[in-house]
């Protein structure tokens, strides 16, 4: 631009000076001046740099401004006349003064800067970002005599500028928090961009460089081609995907990701992909320990009830697709509460585990094993038949018979299995109710291979439920009562007491045996008032017989005690409130313990039977010979008596060799400890025989009367009572021999 230049036509330029910062026409010796045409060029050219938003001004070499167009005005809020004529350090903010000689300085070396950013001062005062291009006018010897100055504010766009660097990073900060990656795929250049957590999230290095080849070296192999066609389905126009997957990092880790991804297309091209990825390990692992615990027994580590239910649900619809049967085999374990009680809980939980190793072993690999409750195990077998369930219910048993290790203790136990198999309309609850039912039966019956569910089996366990339900009313309703079986004396088989035995009158059922519902009340605690209850009627009504019925002064009355009524604190005023209330003689009172019951807590046994000896009963071990007392802790029990369980009698008849000489130990040894013993059982005469040969004093059973009923009492008494015995030398209760459960001085 030359100095010769003038904006012809603009008002906003100082003629005193020669530059003009928009347009020059450069001076050529001898030129006579701009012609028509040239004014009309430079008075365009003038109006297009007054209309321009941009500011435009001219400066000296002094910086004093000697142009200003209208953008100048709006930019800087100088008017021309306030402008012209003043230094261009007014708009040069405090500080700024160095840059802006450097700028001159550049000037006037005749370069042109481009793009250059500056802060300017405003007329208010407040500061602007512009980006300006500096051109340097020079004469026509090409001296630089001034420059021109074009600047177009650019304060919003560094402002969104930063704003959206400042958004960038909190973002990346708030994903670096979240554990959130972000991916972006350019489908038309082909350029991917991963965020930094991205990286971190994959364990991959942050210099790494983003490839589709990289991303699928990180998918977990089981996973990899599930991801692959999702996304697949995304990229040909697919809805967004959610997909929650696994990956593997470099090192080997497996992580759970939550993959959310959306395609952005254009008249059906894709152009752009954008993905972001959760790491969600932790809470995939919490889910699946949730899962542990609502699907899983925590002791055994097996399926449970919840679980179980599904199973079998998916088996049948498995068997109707397949025209299979399903086969449910429920197990429960035999005594089970003995060796809980008797040994403690640790014991009992370790004899679960141990069933739970073996009957793994024990099923197909296809079939599912559940802890259904406490001591219960249910199998669920697809495509089972009647030969294929027998088999494994076999196979179970067998596996059981070894030893089990209890805390340094060996055990042998047993297991009771009830079999359901299943028909078109069955459900999961039913099979279950089935096998449950047929469960029972084994257990009745002993079998070890199993027992197999029929329909008779529903009555059955109806009543049970029943049974259950009314249990705790019958008391109030007046529906339990006593029978009582008579005891005899070997020798002349005359009467010398009574064993009193609960029954239930059930107004639907009948009359229900005690071993349907004891265990019930022993479960639920009902014994405890039930046996209150007998305990005062059977002793009440003994002393009634002995008072009224000639010949029966001397008689004595047997009552059972439950292993819960052992454990009750209350026990030993239970049984003296009912001596004084019958006022009965208290050596004519016998209390019968299974021997089981005296094992499962022995010094607590110790000390309850202490004081009960205490108030003068007898005290007798049932069952004796099927539990495992030792004859220490024979010895050291206050007891005056032994029942011999009917299981050795019944052998007396020939079937068993060794039931004689067992008997005729026990009778030794009760003799040696100063006991008396009772035999259970008797049916035959033969037996009857054997047993008076082995020396055993006294006896009870069928051979004489089953329990009677209160009404019959006292006629069969009347028979029993005038009838010779079968030794006229010991027909008087007053022989020689001592009368059962007599006390003796312990």
């Amino acid at each position: 631009m030359t100095a010769s230049s003038s904006p012809i036509g603009v008002a906003r330029h100082d003629p005193r000076t020669p530059s003009c910062p928009a347009a020059a026409v450069p001076e050529v010796p001898g030129h006579p001046g701009p012609g028509v045409e040239e004014i009309r060029y430079l008075r365009r050219l003038a109006a297009l740099v007054e209309a321009s938003g941009d500011a435009i001004n001219g400066t000296d070499q002094d910086g004093i401004i000697t142009s200003w167009n209208t953008g100048a005005e709006r930019i800087y809020g100088y008017t021309a006349e306030q402008a012209i004529g003043s230094s261009i350090e007014m708009l040069t903010p405090g500080g700024s003064a160095s840059a802006g000689r450097a700028l001159r300085s550049t000037i006037a070396e005749g370069r042109e800067m481009t793009g250059a950013q500056a802060v300017a001062r405003r007329r208010d005062g407040s500061l602007i970002e512009v980006s300006m291009t500096l051109s340097p006018v020079l004469d026509a010897d090409g001296t630089v005599i001034g420059s021109s100055a074009i600047a177009r504010e650019i304060t919003d766009v560094e402002q969104q500028r930063a704003d959206a660097i400042h958004e960038r990073d909190r973002l990346t900060f708030a994903q670096e928090i979240a554990h959130v990656g972000s991916v972006e795929v350019n489908m038309l250049t082909g350029r991917r961009w991963w965020s930094d957590e991205y990286f971190r999230i994959h364990g991959l290095p942050l210099d790494a460089i983003p490839t589709e080849e990289l991303w699928h070296s990180v998918l977990h192999p089981e996973d990899r081609e599930m991801v692959r066609r999702v996304w697949g389905e995304l990229e040909s126009g697919g809805p967004p995907l959610k997909l929650v997957h696994r990956i593997m990092r470099p090192n080997g880790e497996v992580r759970w990701v939550h993959t959310r991804a959306a395609a952005e297309h254009s008249d059906g091209v894709l152009i752009r992909l954008l993905e972001t990825v959760v790491d969600i390990t932790e809470r995939k692992l919490a889910e699946e320990a949730l899962e542990r615990l609502a699907f899983q027994d925590p002791l055994t580590g097996l399926a449970n009830r919840a679980l179980l239910a599904n199973c079998i649900d998916i088996a049948l619809e498995d068997a109707s697709r397949s025209g299979t049967r399903v086969g449910v085999l429920f197990l429960d374990v035999n005594r089970f509460k003995v060796v809980n009680d008797g040994l403690g809980h640790a014991a009992g939980d370790s004899l679960l585990v141990q069933l739970a190793a073996r009957l793994r072993g024990a099923v197909r690999p296809a079939d599912t094993l559940a802890r259904f409750a406490g001591d219960e195990f249910v199998i669920v077998c697809g495509g089972m038949g009647l030969d294929d369930a027998h088999e494994l219910a076999g196979r179970i048993a067998a596996t059981v018979q070894a030893p089990f290790d209890l805390l340094g203790q060996e055990l042998f136990v047993s297991v009771s299995i009830g079999i359901a198999l299943s028909s078109g309309d069955d459900t999961a609850a039913s099979l279950l109710h089935q096998a449950d039912a047929a469960m029972y039966v084994a257990k009745e019956t002993e079998r070890v291979d199993g027992v197999v569910f029929d329909e008779s089996m529903h009555r059955r366990a109806e009543v049970r439920l029943d049974i259950g339900s009314q249990l705790p009313r019958a008391l109030e309703r007046g529906e339990l009562e006593i029978h009582y079986q008579p005891i005899v004396r070997v020798t002349d088989q005359r009467p010398v007491g009574f064993e009193a035995l609960l029954r239930w009158r059930h107004p639907r059922h009948g009359l229900v045996s005690p071993c349907q519902f004891i265990p019930i009340a022993e479960e639920t605690g009902l014994i405890v008032p039930i046996g209150t209850w007998v305990l005062a009627q059977a002793l009440a009504q003994a002393q009634r017989w002995r008072t009224e019925v000639p010949g029966a002064s001397g008689f004595r009355i047997a009552v059972n005690l439950s292993a819960r009524q052992l454990t009750d604190p209350a026990l030993c005023a239970s049984v003296a409130g009912a001596i004084d209330r019958a006022g009965i003689d208290p050596s004519a009172v016998e209390l019968e313990i299974t021997e089981s019951t005296l094992m499962k807590n022995v010094e607590r046994s110790m000390a309850t039977l202490t004081q009960l000896r205490g108030l003068g009963v007898g005290l007798s071990v049932d069952d004796f010979g099927t539990g495992y007392s030792s004859l220490s802790y024979l010895s050291r029990f206050p007891v005056t008596a032994l029942k011999v369980d009917r299981s050795f009698v019944e052998e007396l008849d020939g079937r068993d060799e060794h039931a004689g000489p067992i008997i005729a130990a026990v009778t030794m040894m009760a003799s040696a400890l100063g006991l008396d013993v009772v035999a259970e059982g008797v049916e035959t005469a033969t037996q009857l025989e054997k047993l008076d040969a082995l020396n055993v004093g006294w006896a009870q059973g069928f051979l004489w009367a089953q329990p009677l009923q209160l009404d019959e009492v006292v006629p069969w008494l009347s028979t029993r009572m005038c009838t010779p015995g079968r030794r006229s030398d010991e027909s008087s209760p007053s022989s020689s021999r001592v009368l059962p459960y007599t006390s003796v001085a312990r």
